[in-house]
């Protein structure tokens, strides 16, 4: 089969390697679709939180059809199954066939196709951890950065289902305009003269006590110096990739502010497998609407490198889709 083998940081090439075989409780998954996610591209530079042993096949996250089984009642059930997976330990589904345990498997109705169903795990259950953190700390109103991507959407459909106020940090003004279109009615461009005023104008305002930073950097440190008192601000990216500064001790002393990191896979091990099982069938139900992804391209996976000019050019555009079984006619 074919598939993308990182061999350090940095290094990978589409390389032919044997099927790989499952053990008891695992599944051998034909693979049809699986996105380029943030995660991903740090992964490949070998700073990810998450490290493989080298060489290793990249991938989190994927959709596909099961065609074999290592044995367990769960795994021969899955068998011909159209299913979702996510491969955070060992290889991961950048390859044209992949295993992945049965209990991260998520089967999908017909009418999720491949492409949606793909991308059901990154981006949609760390909205729903966002949730969690909204709920537990009974947030009456949110900020996030990087607004305009596709998690950033998703978040913006589920604040509006939910009636939840959310104040959007954007970096240009078509982006601005594009996420007013979409219904958003809080919308900052960080490039725009006052916007720190404007942001903690808003913040109080609007009450909003905590935020989710995807950039990192110096822009954690605006959020935390701009929010009311008794802020939180999770920094859950790095896309800025420097390092957190600016933040004024006094905001974390007298003003009880507070900034943590937050990381999906962390906080997914802290939940049952009930827990689990009812957030996968909430996700797969909103799939089609709030929690929907668009797609901006798709690419075979042989063209693996043009795949990631096109993702780092156009990150606001939709998700680009790799198909390792190649890119279906009229895609």
């Amino acid at each position: 089969m074919k598939a993308v083998v990182l061999s350090g940081p940095k290094e990978y090439s589409v390389i032919e390697m044997p099927i790989p075989v499952p053990r008891p409780g695992e599944v051998v998954v034909r693979i049809e679709a699986s996105p380029i996610n943030p995660s991903d591209v740090v992964f490949l530079k070998g700073v990810y939180g998450t490290t493989k042993p080298y060489p290793a096949v990249p991938g989190f996250e994927g959709s596909g059809t099961v065609v074999s089984s290592g044995g367990g009642l769960l795994a021969w059930r899955l068998v011909g199954k159209r299913v979702a997976l996510s491969c955070e330990k060992g290889n991961g589904v950048w390859a044209e066939y992949a295993v992945a345990s049965a209990k991260s498997c998520v089967v999908l109705p017909q009418n999720i196709p491949f492409e949606l169903g793909c991308c059901m795990f990154v981006n949609p259950f760390t909205v729903m951890m966002f949730a969690d953190k909204i709920r537990e700390g009974k947030h009456q109103a949110v900020i996030q950065t990087a607004a305009c991507s596709a998690l950033g959407k998703m978040l913006i459909r589920y604040c509006i289902s939910e009636r939840i106020n959310i104040v959007n940090i954007v970096r240009r003004d078509e982006q601005v305009k594009q996420l007013k279109e979409m219904g958003a009615e809080y919308v900052l461009n960080s490039s725009d003269e006052g916007f720190l005023e404007n942001l903690k104008k808003m913040s109080a305002d609007l009450n909003a006590t905590i935020a989710f930073d995807a950039v990192g950097g110096e822009m954690t440190g605006m959020l935390m110096n701009c929010m009311c008192e008794n802020s939180v601000v999770y920094v859950y990216g790095a896309l800025s990739m420097t390092a957190i500064k600016d933040i004024s001790p006094s905001s974390l002393i007298f003003s009880n502010k507070r900034v943590e990191g937050l990381w999906l896979t962390r906080w997914i091990k802290t939940k049952g497998l009930i827990t689990l099982w009812n957030l996968s069938n909430r996700v797969v139900s909103l799939l089609p609407t709030i929690l929907k992804t668009e797609v901006a391209r798709e690419f075979p996976l042989e063209n693996i490198k043009d795949a990631l000019k096109f993702y780092k050019k156009n990150m606001s555009a939709g998700k680009v889709i790799l198909r390792p079984q190649g890119v279906p006619q009229g895609n």
